[in-house]
């Protein structure tokens, strides 16, 4: 038995106003927690197995019932490509300045954890936008510690390399600069695609949704007719929520 569909009210635009300020990584849960597939799991979270979490994404099980902004999904290595892998430092060089270690009780607002065998992992967040840090062999719980960080690749490069750049600018200041946030360009869209998604599990017609979400340039009556282009407005927007409803981590969120 699954859990009741937890989106906001369709019909309210003011419901989704929040995540137009957020990093893309907020709306892969957004959809994810809509799933019907990850909803069962949540129902049935304590007879998994351990790593069933991390097959759908995830480092630790997250309520569906809470939105974006507020929770605070720690995306696995698998999933999420900006993941910094951490160690600590060995024997300190005097050539690193105080200012290189990073003191994780500094920022602890920002911060929630999930320990497992492998590392203590990290998500640093005010609820916009997202940083992620796994630490290996170690623990940032002991006080300030020197960390090195472990990359590779080219291609792969970039993502950990703008994470990096975010995690030092918010270990300095505790907060991330309005510089370094990501700009979603796309994210009234991906809210329009939740609203009709939301629609679809509250049981809406197109017509409804039509009417609620473009208001008078419906047409009143024979609105297929007379307002065609509104109509496929809305089929396309219905196929495109019911892809994403199926394959929630599909989309560009991790890009």
């Amino acid at each position: 038995m699954t859990t009741a569909p937890p989106g906001a009210d369709w019909r309210s635009a003011e419901a989704y106003t929040a995540l137009l300020s957020c990093d893309r990584r907020f709306f892969a849960w957004e959809w994810l927690r809509r799933s019907a597939a990850y909803r069962e799991s949540w129902t049935r979270r304590n007879r998994l197995p351990g790593d069933a979490a991390a097959r759908l994404g995830l480092v630790a099980w997250i309520d569906p019932a809470i939105p974006a902004p507020i929770a605070r999904p720690i995306w696995s290595v698998n999933t999420d490509p900006a993941v910094i892998d951490s160690r600590p430092a060995g024997q300190a060089d005097p050539y690193y300045a105080t200012g290189d270690t990073l003191d994780i009780l500094s920022i602890a607002p920002l911060v929630s954890v999930e320990v497992t065998a492998r590392a203590e992992h990290w998500l640093l967040s005010d609820g916009r936008w997202t940083i992620r840090l796994d630490l290996h062999d170690g623990t940032l719980l002991g006080g300030p510690l020197l960390i090195e960080h472990h990359l590779t690749g080219l291609r792969s490069l970039r993502p950990r390399l703008e994470a990096l750049k975010q995690l030092a600018s918010v270990a300095e200041r505790g907060k991330l600069p309005r510089s370094l946030m990501p700009r979603e360009r796309r994210a009234a869209q991906w809210i329009l695609e939740l609203r009709v998604a939301d629609a679809i599990l509250a049981g809406a017609t197109q017509q409804t949704m039509a009417r609620r979400l473009f208001g008078s340039a419906v047409a009143r009556e024979n609105w297929r007719l007379e307002s065609t282009s509104y109509r496929l407005r809305i089929q396309r927007l219905v196929r495109r929520a019911r892809i994403r409803l199926a394959h929630p981590l599909a989309g560009p969120w991790f890009e």
